[in-house]
Parts: C-alpha cells; structure tokens; sequence
C-alpha cells in the first residue's frame, strides 16, 4: 500500500471531508474514514437549506420539503412559514453516499482507518492505523475533518475545552406518526433542554425524526419528553421507533490552522450557534479550504500562505457566528417564562409577517436581532 504518494491526507470522511478532497484538484489526495461504510453512523437531523443544498451540489436523497416550522415554548406556539419551500430533509446515509461517489473522481479513500498526529523535529506526520496495521506517512498537508471532538485538532492543540462546548445529542427515527408533513416541530423549554431545544422533523409519509441536544443524559430526556410532553405525546401517541442514533454538537471556534495542519467542518467549529446547523457553513469553509490547499501546493509557496484559509472563511461566515454566540447568551438566561413572553410577543406584534419575508436559516442572527432588538426596545445592541 503506497501511502506516501498522497499530498493531503483528510481525515473525516463526511460531507465536509469529502466537498474539501474533491476541491483540491491538482494533487493526490486520500481520505481516510474511520467508519467501514460512509454515512454511517447517522449524527445529524438531516435538514437542509435551500441554499445549503445547492451549497453540497445538489447531492441524492431528499425525501421530503419543509414550508415552515411550529416553534414552541412552554406555554405559547408560534407558526413560522407560508407556501414558500424553505428546506428539504435528506436519508444521510444516501445523500453521504452520493457525495462520496462524487469525490471519488478526485480523490482516493480508506475506510476502517484511524488517524493520529505525530510530532517530530516540529513537523506533524500522520499516522494511519488500518484494520490493525499501522503506517507512518509524511503527507504536505493534513486536514481534520473529523467532527466535534477532532482528534486531529486536539493534538497539534488547536481545539480543547476553554474555546467552544461540547453539547450532545440523541435522535430517534419513528414510523406510524400523524403529522403534518410541510412543518418542522421546535421545542424551547428548558424543563427537557437547558442548552439548546428538541426538534420533530416529518421524513414524508408517516416518518419521523425526533431529537434534543443538550449537556449529557440526551437519552433520558427525549424519552421524558416523548412520554410527558403534551404535544409530542399527541404527535407520537402511535409511534415505534426503528432507529436510535446519538451526537455531538460544537459550539464557538478557535484557531483552524497550525503549520501544515487545517481543520474544517465541526473538528474547526464552523456551525450555527443557535440552530447546531453545520453542512452549509461546513461547505463553503470545505471549498475555500481545499482551494488555498491546492494554491498552496501549486504554487510552492510558503507554508504561512495556508492561514489564508481561517482568513478567508472567518470573512465569509465569523461574523455571523459570533452574532450567534451573543444571541445564544441571552438565551442560556432566559427563563421558560420568559421564552413564553417573547414568542407571544411575536405572535401579537406583527413579527411573523416579518419572519416570513426576511428570516434565512443561513443567517438566523439577523432576524432573532431584530425580534430581540424590538421587544427589548433598544436595550440590546448587536454589532
């Protein structure tokens, strides 16, 4: 096996993994997974934006279109949406699938293999641990496209706990469910999420999946929340569940770059802070990382033209991000009480309409900005 004829070696081999392999177009690239079948396991709610799609390539596996969302609050429910089609829920293992037969005209992979830094004389090799063998590789360049707790990342010392939370997860496919197909169903109560919300996403037919994300014990609380919750127990009352899968979600980012190391995706942070979403950030980051890596190589140039990378995605999506995490702030003090008082402010003020024109799931900031702006009159100012 010749493993040194590879100039990047990405680790992760996801959507984000993938989309960087196949945008470095001039040199040999190998992607190594560590999973034995791509897609697997699933780790994501697998809702989409339109311009997240078109973002990914227009990838397979689409199996259903969403008009709006019902957002719900303790005591109080607003409904978000209108005839437009706002976003489309995807079957991952098909759409990461067809992601990865794309790449794989440019790019070769490996799966059932782990990827560690090694550090010697100030350089970083790689090495390679497949089903029990284990190689030493020099490769130029090293990506860690290997999610939230990326182990590429934790090692040269680029991620660790002081810079972002670590959040979890835990979803359930259901079948037998009575929803309303066109509607995403979204949860802020904090007597089931005190972290984040819970989310029923309709899969088309009679499908469903159901997740929280919180710190720690997620199992529990979506079982307590599909029991005793009123409304999920009404939507769920007939349900069965045929899949169980479970997560983790990064949130705030640090430094993406260290010498011939570059992350991206989760491993760098690049997700929503208030909706944990991360495949359309992920994406573009993965397209501006795989070209600066193929200028980088291309040209001979010194190993510094590679933080042009962090440069260049914090301009396209940092600011963005770090409107979120001060939003997200504010909510980790909110109380259910609270949270009601806001969405019934929306419901009684004219801020649907406002939602329904302006809202954009890529740019959540700039609507929750300016509710936020509005019921508090002015005393919040975000830059």
């Amino acid at each position: 096996m010749d493993l040194e004829k590879y100039d990047v070696v990405i680790v992760g081999g996801g959507p984000i993994g993938c989309i960087t392999g196949e945008s470095i177009k001039n040199h040999n690239v190998l992607i190594v997974e560590e999973h034995q079948s791509i897609g697997v396991p699933l780790q994501c709610a697998g809702l989409i934006s339109k311009k997240g799609v078109e973002e990914l390539g227009n990838p397979k596996g689409c199996v259903n279109k969403i008009r709006g969302a019902y957002i719900h609050a303790k005591n109080t429910t607003v409904n978000i949406g209108n005839e437009e089609i706002r976003a489309y829920v995807f079957e991952r293992k098909v759409m990461d699938k067809d992601i990865a037969i794309r790449a794989s005209k440019r790019v070769d992979f490996l799966l059932k293999t782990y990827g560690r830094i090694k550090i010697e004389e100030n350089k970083y090799k790689l090495i390679l641990n497949h089903m029990g063998e284990e190689f030493e590789i020099s490769p130029k360049v090293i990506i860690g496209a290997d999610g939230a707790k990326s182990t590429i990342g934790k090692s040269v010392g680029l991620v660790n706990n002081k810079n972002r939370e670590i959040l979890s997860s835990c979803q359930f496919e259901m079948v037998n469910v009575n929803v309303d197909d066109d509607f995403v169903h979204v949860f802020i109560d904090k007597d089931y999420s005190k972290e984040f919300f819970i989310w029923i996403i309709p899969m088309g037919k009679d499908r469903v999946r159901v997740g929280l994300c919180d710190k720690g014990n997620c199992y529990k609380k979506l079982l307590d929340f599909i029991n005793n919750h009123p409304t999920a127990k009404e939507i769920l009352k007939n349900a069965t569940i045929t899949e169980f899968s479970v997560g983790t979600l990064p949130i705030g980012y640090s430094k993406t770059v260290k010498n011939n190391v570059l992350l991206v995706g989760d491993a760098a942070g690049q997700v929503k802070p208030l909706t944990g979403g991360g495949l359309y950030y992920g994406a573009k980051c993965a397209k501006i990382c795989g070209k600066i890596v193929d200028e980088y190589l291309s040209n001979d140039y010194d190993l510094n033209y590679l933080k042009n990378y962090e440069k260049l995605w914090k301009k396209e999506i940092g600011r963005e991000i770090d409107r979120g995490l001060k939003i997200r702030k504010i909510f980790l003090k909110m109380s259910n009480n609270q949270i009601d008082k806001l969405l019934n402010f929306i419901k009684n003020s004219g801020l649907v309409e406002y939602i329904n024109e302006y809202g954009d799931m890529d740019k959540p900031s700039d609507v929750v900005r300016y509710v936020f702006e509005n019921y508090f009159k002015g005393f919040l100012k975000f830059r």
